[in-house]
C-alpha cells in the first residue's frame, strides 16, 4: 500500500497542473470520437499525397514560412520532419507512406527554396558533439560504395527526383516578394 504522507504536496500540486495526458487515457477515450491518425488515411498512394502536399505547400504563407525556416537556419530535414509528422497527425497518410514521402519531400522543399533564390540551405545538420573524423579505411569504403550506387543508378536511369509534372508547376510557381526588398521604380518595372 502507497503511504501518502511519503509525497510533498508541493509536488503533487505541481504534477496537477501539468497539461498532459494521464496514462492510459486513450483508452477511455470514446470510440465515436477517435483522433485523426486513428481513421482510414486519406492518401494511401505516393503521387497523389505528393500532389497534395506541392499544393499545400506552394500556398504564399506555407511558401513563405518554408522561405523564413530556411533563412533562419533550419535543416531542409527537419522542415521536411515537420510537414509529414503534421500531416501523420492530421490523418493524410499512414506512418508507412509518410517514410516513403521524406526523399520526395525534401526534394520538394529544396525546389521551393531555390526558386526563392536561396541557394545557401543545409540539408542535414550534424551534432558537432558526436562527430568524429572518419578515418582512411572509412573513407575509402564510402567512396566505393558511392561509385558502386551511381553506376547502378546510371544503369537504371530511373530519378528518384521529383515526378517531372511537379518539377513544371514548381518552374510556374511566382515566387512572393518579400516586403523587406528593394521597391522598384517605375523605370525598373518598365
Amino acid at each position: 500500500m502507497v503511504d501518502k504522507n511519503q509525497y510533498s504536496q508541493e509536488g503533487l500540486d505541481f504534477l496537477g497542473k501539468m497539461e498532459r495526458p494521464i496514462a492510459g487515457q486513450s483508452l477511455t477515450n470514446s470510440p465515436d470520437s477517435k483522433y485523426a491518425w486513428e481513421n482510414p488515411p486519406k492518401f494511401t498512394e505516393l503521387q497523389p499525397a505528393l500532389d497534395s502536399m506541392f499544393i499545400d505547400l506552394t500556398e504564399p504563407q506555407a511558401y513563405e514560412a518554408i522561405v523564413d525556416l530556411v533563412d533562419g537556419g533550419n535543416s531542409i530535414a527537419d522542415i521536411s520532419q515537420i510537414i509529414l509528422y503534421s500531416g501523420f497527425e492530421d490523418g493524410l497518410y499512414n506512418p508507412d507512406l509518410m517514410m516513403l514521402l521524406i526523399e520526395p519531400s525534401m526534394y520538394l522543399i529544396m525546389s521551393l527554396v531555390e526558386k526563392a533564390g536561396r541557394l545557401d540551405y543545409t540539408i542535414l545538420k550534424e551534432d558537432d558533439d558526436d562527430y568524429e573524423e572518419p578515418t582512411e579505411e572509412e573513407v575509402t569504403f564510402l567512396e566505393n560504395v558511392l561509385e558502386r550506387a551511381k553506376s547502378k543508378a546510371d544503369k537504371n536511369k530511373k530519378s528518384v527526383k521529383l515526378p517531372n509534372s511537379i518539377s513544371e508547376k514548381i518552374e510556374q510557381i511566382e515566387v512572393p516578394e518579400s516586403l523587406l526588398a528593394k521597391s522598384k521604380t517605375e523605370e525598373e518595372v518598365e
